[in-house]
């Protein structure tokens, strides 16, 4: 995963966790920070999952966060 791409996961996973908290589940969070955390540490520990499993990570935990934000705006309206 190239650098820019991997400062705007990140960036991106901070911003859904920092407005959508209060609507996520505590378990959702830790998995972001997580995601965060690997992310930011660069992922290239031997032994450990690679870089490109946590960007897929994170493009997964992005869309399911969205899909639940939308579909709970629906429900509202």
């Amino acid at each position: 995963m190239d650098t820019h791409t991997k400062e705007n996961s990140v960036a991106t996973l901070r911003k859904l966790r920092d407005v959508y908290q209060s609507q996520l589940d505590a378990s959702v969070i830790v998995e972001i920070n997580a995601v965060i955390a690997a992310l930011e540490d660069g992922c290239d520990c031997p032994g450990a999952k690679t870089s490109e499993h946590w960007g897929i990570r994170a493009l997964e935990l992005i869309a399911d966060i969205i899909r639940l934000v939308t579909n709970i705006s629906e429900l509202m309206k």
